[in-house]
């Protein structure tokens, strides 16, 4: 099932927890994980420019086979 994440207060404990406990485990292994995120893509909406976040979930799915697509809110024709 997909669950979008608009706000760090979508989430229960449990799955913050269930995030932490993951990122572990792909951080002790990340050969493990190269490829989880294979045919996925990642649309980052920002407001407001964020260089190192951008930077970050692109290198991240990256690592995890996937793609990141960067949209300038301010900047596009977003409605």
């Amino acid at each position: 099932m997909v669950k979008h994440l608009l706000s760090d207060f979508d989430l229960s404990r449990e799955e913050v927890l269930e995030i932490l406990d993951l990122s572990e485990r792909i951080k002790l292994n990340p050969s493990k994980y190269m490829r989880s995120l294979e045919g996925k893509i990642l649309i980052m909406l920002f407001e407001l420019p964020s260089l190192r976040t951008h930077i970050s979930f692109d290198a991240g799915m990256a690592q995890l086979g996937g793609h990141a697509i960067f949209y300038d809110i301010k900047g596009g024709g977003f409605t």
